[in-house]
């Protein structure tokens, strides 16, 4: 898969409407791109498939699923196909990134029971608590150890819907090699892009 950043960064999570998404999912196309596994500069990228994968949100106090088209272009070079994925897929996984954050905000606010969230946002305590655990890591990996004790986590969190400082997703995969807040199982599965 090819990691496409900056796409969806600048809207910081604000909701989405189904067709808008599908429609700037469908006009991403890795011209321009390198293939990332021959390193071939301009490979005629070429229509290979399409799929569609779940993606939830949590859009005006209730979760939402839609339903994503998702492109895979082929390399005419090596001809192994890539699918796109925006910034804001977390790869495999049905949730957004804003609607983890989302979750993670509400947590770290120390607002509601940890029954209470996972309740409101239809989600099992374990996912929670994996969530947590993922953040909370990806978090240390991210700002480095003493910029991690210096931060407190709901800091991080209000970054991602315009604080003072706005943390770029690409940067954390070229530290970690993964996406934020993607499973350590999938590793080197992913390819970035800058848009």
């Amino acid at each position: 898969m090819i990691r496409i950043f900056g796409h969806f960064c600048k809207l910081n999570f604000l909701k989405y409407s189904k067709n808008s998404l599908n429609k700037c999912l469908i006009e991403l196309i890795p011209n321009g791109y390198a293939c990332p596994r021959c390193k071939t500069k301009h490979p005629n990228w070429k229509k290979h498939a399409t799929y569609c994968r779940y993606l939830i949100f949590f859009e005006d106090g209730v979760v939402v699923t839609d339903l994503l088209v998702i492109t895979r272009y082929k390399c005419q070079s090596c001809k192994h196909t890539h699918a796109l994925l925006p910034d804001l897929v977390i790869p495999y996984s049905s949730y957004s990134l804003g609607f983890v954050i989302v979750v993670m905000q509400e947590y770290f606010n120390k607002n509601p029971t940890v029954a209470a969230i996972c309740s409101k946002y239809d989600i099992s305590v374990s996912a929670f608590y994996c969530w947590k655990e993922l953040f909370l890591k990806h978090k240390k990996i991210w700002l480095g150890l003493l910029d991690d004790s210096l931060t407190t986590s709901i800091q991080f969190l209000d970054t991602f819907f315009g604080g003072n400082r706005f943390y770029n997703l690409i940067e954390f995969f070229q530290i970690a090699g993964i996406s934020f807040l993607q499973s350590q199982f999938h590793r080197k599965t992913a390819y970035y892009s800058r848009v």
